[in-house]
């Protein structure tokens, strides 16, 4: 996948990285998803779909 984001200045220390989540509307309940990844993340909106997502994410082991 390319990535649109502007490279760095050599002085600029943020690193940068691009991913893509799949968001699905099942019914009421939106699901998210990410090639690879055995996690979805759930709720009534996609935010807070990604929002449960990301949360998953940064507690898996």
């Amino acid at each position: 996948m390319s990535s649109t984001l502007d490279e760095t200045a050599a002085a600029d220390h943020t690193r940068r990285h691009m991913t893509t989540l799949l968001l699905e509307e099942r019914d009421d309940e939106w699901i998210v998803t990410q090639g690879g990844v055995d996690i979805e993340g759930e709720g009534p909106t996609a935010a807070a779909a990604a929002a449960d997502y990301c949360r998953k994410i940064e507690h898996a082991e």
